[in-house]
């Protein structure tokens, strides 16, 4: 399938749009003062060591300290699966980490030692970053990873004589063998030579990167990873993508010039913007992407779908809406379950979402209608290089799962907190409010040496809720404690706000 990338600057952001057949796949974004830190690598110094979480803190001189876990200090498996959001061999990472029992974190570090690690989870919320000391620098063909000796591939490369052609040329090279490599995806079809450049590369970084560390007083940034532009050039640009736009000079020059070391043959497909309108109107990217951020997605059938996403857990309802079928409810529930499995995943990529997620399909008695629906979610799910694990649907339609979250999702980054709702997502109605304010006028107009009228501002939708003659609501009020009470009707106020004066 043709891809295209289109690519967004100016002074705060940059914007990145993965678009396949003018739809839009995939949405990047990353701004001036919030630039991702995954990849990153420090020198810090231990600050904590919590044996009850067999954790440590570790100070790396950004707000919050990082978490390194005694599993990412102890087990012999990298954590360049999490970094690049991209499989290798599951079974042997697996077995690597049951292989013997952890040691508690105090036997490993204490506070005050110094280490070298890396950033492969952005802090999110009150959390700081996840941490790492299994480095693994990432080029565009192959991932370094310097504490390891294995000689991976990326399972993504299923074609067993390109396998075996690239397991030769490796043998071949002569590379260090107090080192491993992972071949990524993209690397399919590549010249030996192209291979060996970019080993060769990536190992004078990593004596970079060591040199840098012994002179380094912590904490210290040692290393830091490509900018956005750069990182999706290096994952994301393959011989599939068809059209390569930036609007910006630099970016343009930039791209040009790491395409000129790694992929001379896609340079041609890259393009500087010149048109007067802006970019992503020019290609009705504008409007697609203001549809990431709306709570209900409509489906081609008539159905929706609803995302709430909470502090815990991400809930998507699955809902028939206007689509009623042809015939009986089974079908409708089963057709809108089927569309709705295939357009999930594309929203997860879109919204960057993460962590637990329940999905509540609409209920159906046909097992094999439920196989089905988690079997096209499956599939769906196969081109996400974020790692997926999925429960089978229980028999109300509910199907829990989780999604690797490694950054804040796109509705976070562009989105706060409603200071009025404070996230609830509802105000008081206009009655209730006007019996909030009776019970304070209560109080307020008790005080025996107060003022004999007493003025009460409020939201316009209140004030005619309490004036309406057909509730007196300061009829007895006036009389019980012999005072008036006047109502302003102030736009200005918020519909939960009032003032007595």
């Amino acid at each position: 399938m043709s891809r295209e990338i289109f690519i967004n600057v100016n002074t705060l952001e940059k914007r990145v749009a993965i678009m396949e057949h003018h739809r839009i796949e995939e949405f990047y974004i990353e701004r001036a003062d919030a630039v991702s830190l995954v990849g990153n690598i420090y020198k810090g110094k231990v600050e904590s060591v919590l044996p009850g979480i067999d954790a440590a803190f570790i100070d790396l001189g950004l707000e919050k300290n990082g978490f390194l876990h005694v599993m990412d200090v102890m087990t012999g498996v990298s954590s360049y699966e999490k970094m690049l959001e991209e499989e290798a061999d599951e079974d042997s990472i697996e077995k690597a980490e049951k292989a013997k029992p952890l040691p508690s974190i105090k036997e490993v570090l204490k506070k005050g030692d110094d280490v070298l690690v890396q950033v492969v989870k952005e802090p999110i919320g009150t959390k700081g970053a996840r941490l790492t000391t299994h480095i693994s620098i990432p080029g565009r063909f192959l991932v370094l990873m310097p504490f390891d000796t294995r000689i991976g591939l990326s399972k993504k490369i299923e074609d067993r004589a390109e396998r075996d052609r690239i397991r030769k040329m490796f043998a071949d090279m002569k590379l260090p063998k107090d080192v491993g490599f992972i071949v990524r995806t993209v690397a399919k079809g590549v010249q030996e030579k192209d291979l060996f450049r970019e080993a060769r590369y990536l190992l004078k970084l990593w004596q970079h990167i060591q040199h840098r560390t012994k002179k380094a007083r912590p904490p210290q940034l040692i290393h830091k990873e490509h900018s956005l532009e750069l990182r999706i050039v290096r994952d994301l640009f393959t011989n599939d993508v068809t059209r390569f736009e930036v609007d910006s000079k630099n970016e343009f020059k930039q791209i040009s010039r790491f395409l000129k070391e790694y992929s001379p043959h896609l340079r041609s497909r890259l393009r500087l913007y010149h048109d007067r309108a802006p970019l992503f109107e020019r290609y009705g990217i504008e409007e697609q992407i203001g549809k990431i951020y709306n709570r209900i997605v409509k489906l081609k059938s008539g159905g929706y779908l609803v995302f709430d996403e909470t502090e815990s857990l991400v809930a998507i309802d699955v809902n028939s809406g206007k689509f009623t079928g042809e015939r009986k409810l089974e079908d409708t529930a089963f057709k809108t379950n089927l569309e709705a499995a295939d357009e999930i995943p594309r929203q997860f990529k879109l919204r960057d979402i993460g962590g637990i997620i329940i999905i509540d399909f609409i209920d159906m008695e046909v097992s094999g209608h439920r196989k089905a629906v988690v079997r096209t979610l499956e599939r769906a799910l196969e081109g996400d290089k974020a790692k997926t694990k999925i429960l089978n649907i229980s028999s109300i339609g509910l199907v829990e799962m989780t999604r690797q979250r490694l950054r804040r999702s796109v509705e976070s980054k562009s989105y706060q907190r409603c200071p009025y709702c404070s996230g609830r997502g509802m105000i008081k109605s206009a009655a209730t409010v006007a019996i909030d304010i009776m019970r304070k006028l209560d109080t307020a107009l008790s005080d025996r040496f107060g003022r004999r009228e007493v003025t009460v501002s409020v939201h316009p939708d209140v004030a005619q809720y309490i004036l309406a003659p057909e509730r007196s609501m300061l009829r007895n009020m006036e009389r019980k404690f012999r005072k008036t009470v006047r109502v302003v009707a102030d736009a200005s106020l918020h519909i939960e706000d009032l003032k007595i004066t």
